[in-house]
């Protein structure tokens, strides 16, 4: 009879004891972009590929899989913070901010990165729940061709004065977003002008990008692709653009208005473009 009676004083304390073991076995950190992954401290983080320059963000919540409090009434257990700590030379990195959801922390690639395989840490922190930080091993491979950009149709043919729409796309096959320019080499540069376009981490966007010659001819020429974050991330892609003068061409050149023309015959010449387009 003593010994229940002892057994049963016991077992509060011992299930305070093992409530407080699962707390230290079961601390976790839920990685949601550019990967989703759940790890406990001493796994490793694999954030994919990346290119030199680049910034990667690194998304994660601030549960812990763990509970605070006491055994009788426990809550949620949160993560106030995320780190990153010992990263190569020339790169940089920001915590993320206290209580933020989901937390944001960043590292940036040095911009003169040689391509290989890096690595640093990621240590969450605790302020109130009396949580054990966890430190997770990270890694990325740096690579400069996260790039790829191709045309739907290389070559493309339109009067003098009338755009001649390519439709490029471009593949980040990285785990960092970035902006790219794209800027056409071999034309006059008043045919067409720079454009800078946003592309998220692994994915794809198509643009239509207008050219107008101002001047027939068969002309060669090139769109290069190159990255804010480093000129070392860089694409081409040759094109061909074949600038025919007609009268129907010039027809619909003067739709748009031809500065030349004598100002009583710009009705005229307004109505012969209106026409021009409907065909």
């Amino acid at each position: 009879m003593q010994k229940s009676i002892r057994l049963l004083r016991f077992l509060p304390v011992l299930a305070i004891f093992l409530f407080s073991v699962s707390l230290l076995s079961a601390a976790s950190l839920t990685v949601v972009d550019p990967v989703q992954k759940t790890l406990q401290g001493g796994q490793e983080l694999d954030l994919g590929i990346a290119g030199p320059g680049q910034k990667i963000v690194i998304q994660s919540m601030r549960e812990s899989g763990q509970l605070s409090g006491n055994s009788a009434n426990p809550t949620d257990a949160l993560w106030d913070r995320v780190i990153v700590e010992n990263i190569p030379a020339d790169w940089s990195s920001e915590p993320s901010k206290l209580y933020e959801t989901p937390f944001q922390t960043f590292v940036t690639i040095s911009p003169q990165a040689p391509d290989g395989q890096y690595q640093f840490s990621v240590r969450t922190l605790d302020e109130y729940d009396g949580l054990v930080p966890i430190v997770l091993d990270a890694k990325i491979q740096v690579a400069r061709n996260v790039l790829a950009a191709s045309l739907s149709e290389s070559r493309q043919t339109a009067g003098v004065q009338q755009p001649a729409f390519y439709y490029i796309t471009l593949s980040n096959t990285g785990s960092a977003s970035d902006i790219f320019e794209i800027s056409p080499s071999g034309l006059p540069a008043k045919w067409a002008e720079s454009r800078r376009v946003f592309v998220p981490h692994n994915s794809a966007v198509t643009l239509s990008y207008p050219i107008t010659a101002t001047e027939g001819g068969a002309y060669g020429f090139s769109f290069n692709v190159t990255s804010l974050s480093s000129p070392l991330i860089q694409q081409r892609v040759d094109a061909h653009l074949d600038a025919q003068t007609s009268i129907w061409n010039d027809a619909k050149a003067a739709s748009h208005g031809i500065a030349l023309f004598p100002f009583i015959a710009q009705p005229l010449y307004a109505l012969i473009g209106f026409l021009s387009n409907l065909f």
